[in-house]
Parts: structure tokens; C-alpha cells; sequence
């Protein structure tokens, strides 16, 4: 019992010995060297300062045989260093093991946004002892971020949120290399923002155009991302879910994110935290004041209004929950296991559609199914109910409990490009139309025309698809 008590306390001060052990060496080796030369002048322990720029300057001007000493006092210095930093990780190291955190310890990653979000899931990072932290935002931290920002203080407001950061961090843990960039990330900047072969990028942008244009980037080079959906608004922390972007539904940020990635070819392959809590936060309109700040922000770009409610914590399990996986998939550990993956019940749906639309172009037009199935499918009518018809009848406008996806002109193809949405008794009525120009008022022929002239399909769709007739 004695020995079990022994040993807990020896675990629970071993902090504490370390701090006493660096305080004490560096003591001991300040005496050694004022012994050595014979110096016994009080006045020179009257700073650390002073102590440091009088050992640097020793270590540049000895030119009397004492070089080996103080070979040996940096040597010193650097070893403790290192035993410090291996304890402060010795809690990683268990988890991972050795290996995994040696790959840990060797990445690069980059952090786009340093929002709620984007701050924790840098503040992990740095904790689990990446080598190096790119940080991007063009902010500054002001007193409403206060709410959600993972280390910034009062005395950090007005200051650049990446130079904040990286303050903090540095207090934290020195060994890792920070980078702070204070710019807004755009589309041209990307080679020059993202270069260097990070091992990941983390998407914490909350503008649309920008977060496409980071993605895209990220996609079409190859580099492992993850991206943050909308975490404002939100409250509910069992609504959060990470899954490969073909599989999220639920966030309307994030409907349109996947509507812009579409129109760039890409509709999976991208890791995102997103929330499918249905009870979200309305934008709160801008007051005079906020107006008068937002038309000065063309000027003054790193001000920024937010309007939009925010509870602290969602945020922040978003960034936990990003960092966590990004260390998992460097690691070499599955965060979304196989046999855990599942498609959300809104998939399951567009799978029903998908099939009854297979089913009616067999019967109709004599379309083999396994034509079809070769460049469409449920994520292609998903697309085509949710981005092209808003999830309402193209002929009516309106929603109902049944509704189906078939042709549009049944002289064309079966295509993403060429499909009406419509309920069960309007399509009764359109199976039996053989000219759509005729049948319907010239506006709303027009209107459907060019709502699916708005649909990207790639070479292969377009190929595949003439071959039908």
C-alpha cells in the first residue's frame, strides 16, 4: 500500500520536479561559469535578462579554453529541453505509440480560418505536437469572438487572430514550428498559401465562394483535406457527424457547398464536420451601426460583422472533432470505419428514386438498367431534387408527399440534365406528353430549359448518355 501511495505521488509531482530541475541546473550553471571567471559582482544576477545576453555573449567572445564547458552547458540546456518536451507528450505517445506519434511529430498541416472552429482545431493540433502549424486568417480578434476563440484574452482584442495564436502556442509548446499569415485565402493565393506539401489542410472558412475555391484547390492537387460545415446556429452536440461529403445532409451551408463543389466536378472525396440539427438560429438583421462597419470593410477588409448567434461549445467539438481525425488519418486509425458507415435516410430516399426512375425509362423507353447505373445515381438525383428543383414540383412549385423523378423530353437521353421533378398524379399526366412545347405554356417550358442548363455532367456522363439513343 505504502509502495502504491509512493508511486502516485511520484507521478502526480513529476511536473513539478521538472520545473524545479530546469530552475536548478540553470542555477548551478550560472555559478559554475561566474566561478570559472572569477566574476562574484552580485549585480549581474540582477535580471534574467541580463544573464541570458551575458552568456550569449560569453559563448561568441571566449577565446580563453572554456569552450567545452559551454559546449556542454547548451548541451545541457538542450537535453532538458528535449526531456521536457517528451513528458508533456508522454500522454500522445501512450495512446499512439511511438510510431504513430514520430509520424505525428514529422507532419505539416495547415489551418484555414481561425474562427471557433479553426482555433481549437489548431490549439489540438499543437498539443499533440505536429512539427509545423500553418495558420491563415486575415481577422482580428474583437470582443464578441471572445465567446468561442480557444485562447485569445481581453487583452488580445484588436490584435491579428494568427499572431495571437501563435503567441499563445509558443507558450505552450515551443517545438512546434508556427507559421502566421494574415490574409484572406482565395483561389490565386493558393499555390503560394498552401505550398510546401502540407500533410493536411483544414477547411475553416465561413464564406462560400472562398471554401469552394479551397477545396477545389485541395482536390485537384492531391492534398488531404477536411472541411468544417456550419457550426453556428447550432446547439445540439449529437447532431455532429463527419463522413465524406457525398453522405452529409441536414446543414443548408452546406447544401450550397456541395451544390458549387458540382458545378466544379466534385462531389465526393472530402471529409466534413457538419450538423444535421434541424432547430438552427435565424441571421439576426444588422443594425445602423453594423451596416456603417460593413460597407467600411471594403476598406478596412479585416473587419467583419457576424450576425449570426453562436453557442460556444458547438464550435469547438467541430474543431476537436477535425483535429481528431486529421491525427487519426496520419496516424494510420479510421475514424469512419466500414462497417460503421451507413447512408443518412435522405440518401436512402433518393436511392427509392433513383430505382423507380430506372424502373419507368425500362418500361417507356426500353433503357437497360445497367446503362443507366453506369453514370447516374442516387447522388446524381439527390443534386437534381435538392439544387436544380429546391425539392419542389418543376410544373407546380409546390411539395408534396409523393413525388417522382422521370424524363423531361422524352426525345432526348435519360440524363441528370434532362429529368422534371413532379408529383405522383402530374406525372401520370407528363408520361403520356410526347412534345413538351406543345403540351405546356411556353414560360414554364423555357424556365425548366434553363434550370437544367444549369446541370454539370463530365465526358463520361455526356458519352454514355448519347449512347442511349
Amino acid at each position: 500500500m505504502e509502495n502504491k501511495l509512493l508511486i502516485a505521488g511520484l507521478s502526480a509531482g513529476l511536473g513539478a520536479a521538472v520545473t524545479y530541475l530546469t530552475s536548478s541546473l540553470s542555477a548551478k550553471k550560472k555559478k559554475r561559469s561566474l566561478d570559472e571567471d572569477g566574476d562574484d559582482d552580485d549585480t549581474t544576477l540582477s535580471s534574467p535578462s541580463a544573464q541570458h545576453i551575458d552568456k550569449s555573449i560569453k559563448m561568441d567572445t571566449d577565446d580563453y579554453g572554456t569552450t567545452t564547458t559551454k559546449k556542454e552547458s547548451l548541451n545541457l540546456d538542450s537535453l532538458l529541453q528535449e526531456e521536457i518536451f517528451s513528458e508533456q507528450m508522454d500522454r500522445t505517445k501512450l495512446y499512439y505509440g511511438e510510431e504513430g506519434f514520430q509520424k505525428i511529430r514529422e507532419s505539416f498541416v495547415v489551418v484555414v480560418g481561425l474562427g471557433g472552429v479553426g482555433g481549437a482545431a489548431a490549439h489540438v493540433l499543437l498539443r499533440s505536437g505536429v512539427k509545423k502549424l500553418r495558420l491563415i486568417d486575415p481577422d482580428l480578434v474583437t470582443l464578441s469572438s471572445l465567446n468561442r476563440n480557444a485562447l485569445a484574452t481581453r487583452k488580445d482584442v484588436g490584435r491579428s487572430k494568427v499572431e495571437v495564436m501563435k503567441q499563445h502556442f509558443h507558450d505552450i509548446c515551443p517545438e512546434v514550428e508556427v507559421e502566421a499569415i494574415q490574409t484572406f485565402f482565395t483561389g490565386e493565393l493558393a499555390p503560394k498559401l498552401l505550398h510546401g506539401k502540407p500533410d493536411y489542410v483544414l477547411d475553416c472558412i465561413d464564406n462560400t465562394q472562398t471554401k469552394v475555391e479551397l477545396l477545389t484547390y485541395c482536390k485537384r492537387e492531391n492534398l488531404r483535406v477536411i472541411s468544417s460545415f456550419g457550426a453556428g446556429s447550432s446547439s445540439d452536440p449529437t447532431k455532429v457527424h463527419i463522413s465524406d461529403i457525398s453522405y452529409t445532409f441536414g446543414c443548408p451551408f452546406g447544401r450550397e457547398v456541395r451544390r458549387l463543389l458540382k458545378l466544379n466536378g466534385i462531389q465526393d472525396g472530402i471529409l466534413c464536420v457538419y450538423s444535421t440539427e434541424v432547430h438552427r438560429k435565424k441571421l439576426i438583421p444588422l443594425t445602423d451601426e453594423e451596416l456603417k462597419l460593413l460597407n467600411e470593410q471594403a476598406v478596412k477588409p479585416t473587419l467583419r460583422v457576424r450576425t449570426l448567434g453562436v453557442s460556444m461549445p458547438i464550435p469547438l467539438i467541430f474543431g476537436t472533432a477535425m483535429s481528431c481525425n486529421v491525427l487519426n488519418d496520419i496516424v494510420g486509425l479510421k475514424t469512419i470505419l466500414e462497417e460503421d458507415k451507413r447512408t443518412p435516410p435522405p440518401l436512402t430516399e433518393y436511392t427509392r428514386l433513383f430505382k423507380l426512375l430506372v424502373k419507368k425509362d425500362l418500361v417507356m423507353h426500353r433503357t437497360p438498367p445497367s446503362h443507366l447505373k453506369k453514370f447516374m445515381g442516387p447522388l446524381d438525383i439527390r443534386y437534381i431534387i435538392d439544387e436544380i428543383y429546391q425539392k419542389k414540383s418543376g410544373i407546380s412549385g409546390q411539395q408534396s408527399s409523393v413525388l417522382l423523378v422521370i424524363r423531361w423530353r422524352s426525345e432526348k437521353p435519360c440524363a441528370p440534365n434532362n429529368l422534371i421533378y413532379l408529383s405522383q398524379s402530374e406525372a401520370e399526366i407528363h408520361e403520356k406528353v410526347t412534345n413538351v412545347d406543345e403540351h405546356y405554356p411556353k414560360e414554364l417550358v423555357q424556365r425548366i430549359d434553363n434550370l437544367l442548363s444549369t446541370v454539370v455532367m463530365d465526358e463520361k456522363q455526356i458519352t454514355l448518355a448519347n449512347s442511349i439513343l
